[in-house]
């Protein structure tokens, strides 16, 4: 473009010089002249064309964007260190009857659904409601539950003396003195206090005498005792045989309950340690009664701990044939006429 335009400038130029230049000049004068301008013309039409045209620029490339989908607005919280679920009632369904005056095991099944483990610094303590003869606190585990973890919590207790129905409610306390529970508040365990039932057989016969069981005896009579004292939440083997072990577990109980502290299972021991088993109990107590059952009256029943239809069948059938009512709940009477020697 450049070119074109100056060669038909140029010779423009050098035409309207040749008419405007003076007779004078010589003609070096003119052609220097005209080569002057044409010069000047050129250097201007550069610089013209400098200006006139912008400068190229670099194509910047559209940058793409990619769309994304707003986060979801979080639903959740941290989970909180202490935090229990409840899972099941291992002994004592609510509203279990239990005669009055009685001792019983409660034991819950419960999940740690908190961030932090259960040590042997955790304790369950009585929260409120009816006590029920239990401790205001005791050690939960000895080992370590951790999250997602389950574990069996039991508390010793006994029905009070009125029929009537009792509840009391339980938490969790951590080694810094923080109590928590479930998230839907404590724990409890509920009960109907009965009126025990009136003595089916004259008190001077031998089935009415609870039996004495010592160190030194050995048999289904002492496993009983050894798995009711299991049930009560002392640590022992169950072997049939009464041995120092065993004695010292009796004087435990004995000094828990106020009893005189002999080691010997008689019938103040007994009343103590018995615990009311039916239909949907499970544990050491129902391993109690089904040893008995099963050993010592030929019932063909597995020791197993859970009290289900065959149990109960069981103690219907032992019940008819002591003459006491068939309702096949091991309460004071079944669990004497089961133990008596």
């Amino acid at each position: 473009m450049k070119l074109k335009f100056l060669s038909l400038f140029v010779p423009f130029l050098l035409v309207a010089a040749g008419c405007n230049l003076p007779a004078r000049s010589s003609q070096e004068e003119q052609e220097g002249l005209i080569f002057t301008l044409a010069a000047q013309t050129i250097t201007a039409a550069a610089l013209t064309e400098q200006v006139a045209t912008p400068a190229p620029q670099t194509e910047t490339p559209t940058p793409i964007v990619t769309e994304t989908a707003p986060a979801a607005a979080s639903t959740g919280t941290s989970v909180p260190c202490n935090l229990a679920s409840f899972v099941a009632d291992v002994t004592i369904p609510d509203d279990f009857n239990v005669t009055v005056n009685s001792a019983f095991v409660k034991t819950w099944r419960l999940r740690n659904v908190g961030s932090c483990a259960w040590t042997s610094g955790y304790q369950i303590v009585f929260d409120s409601g009816d006590q029920m003869g239990g401790p205001a606190s005791q050690q939960l585990t000895a080992g370590t539950v951790a999250p997602g973890q389950t574990v069996d919590v039991s508390v010793s207790l006994t029905a009070p003396n009125s029929p009537n129905t009792y509840k009391g409610n339980w938490r969790l306390r951590d080694p810094n003195g923080v109590i928590f529970a479930l998230s839907t508040g404590p724990f409890w365990v509920q009960i109907k206090a009965v009126a025990a039932p009136a003595a089916n057989t004259p008190v001077n016969t031998p089935e009415a005498n609870w039996p004495l069981v010592k160190q030194g005896d050995q048999g289904v009579e002492v496993y009983a005792v050894q798995y009711l004292l299991r049930a009560n939440g002392l640590n022992l083997n169950a072997d049939g045989i009464f041995g120092p072990q065993t004695r010292a577990r009796v004087e435990d109980f004995q000094t828990q309950k106020n009893l005189t502290k002999d080691g010997i299972v008689g019938p103040q021991t007994w009343s103590a340690l018995i615990v009311q088993v039916q239909q949907g109990s499970s544990g050491d107590a129902v391993r109690a009664a089904q040893m008995l059952l099963k050993d010592k009256f030929g019932y063909n029943i597995t020791v197993d701990g859970i009290f289900g239809p065959n149990t109960a069948d069981a103690v219907k059938s032992f019940q008819t044939s002591k003459g006491l009512n068939p309702d096949g709940i091991v309460g004071p009477i079944t669990w004497r006429n089961l133990v008596s020697k």
